[in-house]
């Protein structure tokens, strides 16, 4: 008793009950304890929220799209990343496999994708190790959704599109760091992705061949690099099918862009040949 008195230690602690981690990640869970200030801007209140004169965030600073083809899903992306009004890397890669049948594009904040990527990767491993199989993709997609949800409220921004082949066949799902998760034949994401809309909504069909898709997925990021500041550099075009993933040779967005302009120009021309 003398040596708790002198300590401070109470009495009841030696027979407190333990506690159990319920937590489906306990080992990013304990992390955050252990680094409170990570969480400490998702304890705001919302009265100092609507306080906030601040303009609204920029749009992500990128063109990442996929749809569903006749034998699987296509996926595109430019390569330019900006640190603000810079660009800070013209060749960089904003889509990577979590396995060898699940394909992530990212955009927002590098370092956040990155992060929350390779904890996607570790989780989506650990439950094929408990389970003997990989999770589907809408359950992969909700499983990013729980690693990033304690930082709801933060300034962490990453969006995700998983593109994948489960034993239901191709899927897209979108999952956003504020608790957002979608599911769509077509998905686009960053502030090129409504040039990219729109050059999609004008040839896009169901059940449209690969050839085709790969047209159209060039020329849609092609074109949202045109005529967004923040995308550019080259485009990377990704395959996803039933026996994994594949990728196609990146191409210069600037030639690229001469090469369909003089395509469209000889194909008018044809056209005005005929009518004549």
């Amino acid at each position: 008793m003398a040596l708790q008195s002198v300590c401070g230690w109470g009495a009841t602690n030696s027979r407190q009950k333990p506690t159990h981690n319920l937590n489906l990640f306990p080992s990013y869970i304990s992390t955050f304890n252990r680094f409170p200030d990570l969480l400490q801007t998702s304890q705001r209140s919302d009265s100092s929220h609507h306080r906030d004169s601040r303009p609204p965030p920029p749009a992500h600073g990128t063109t990442t799209l996929a749809f569903l083809y006749a034998d699987g899903i296509a996926v595109a992306t430019d390569s330019r990343s900006s640190a603000g009004k810079l660009v800070s890397s013209p060749d960089s890669r904003k889509a990577f496999l979590i396995h060898s049948h699940l394909l992530a594009t990212t955009s927002g904040s590098s370092a956040d994708c990155q992060f929350f990527g390779r904890a996607l990767a570790r989780e989506c491993k650990l439950y094929k190790v408990r389970n003997g199989t990989m999770p589907s993709v809408q359950g992969a997609a909700k499983m990013l959704s729980v690693l990033m949800s304690p930082f709801r409220g933060t300034d962490i921004c990453a969006a995700f599109t998983l593109c994948g082949w489960d034993r239901n066949g191709p899927c897209i799902c979108y999952a956003y760091n504020d608790g957002t998760r979608l599911c769509s034949d077509i998905i686009s994401v960053g502030s090129g992705s409504p040039y990219a809309y729109s050059i999609i909504d004008e040839g896009y069909r169901p059940g449209m061949e690969e050839e085709e898709a790969r047209q159209l997925a060039r020329r849609a990021v092609c074109h949202a690099g045109r005529r967004d500041a923040y995308s550019g550099g080259f485009v990377d075009v990704y395959w996803v099918r039933e026996r994994g993933c594949e990728k196609d040779p990146r191409e210069d967005q600037v030639q690229l862009y001469k090469k369909l302009e003089e395509e469209q120009k000889k194909e008018m021309q044809d056209k005005y040949n005929k009518k004549t």
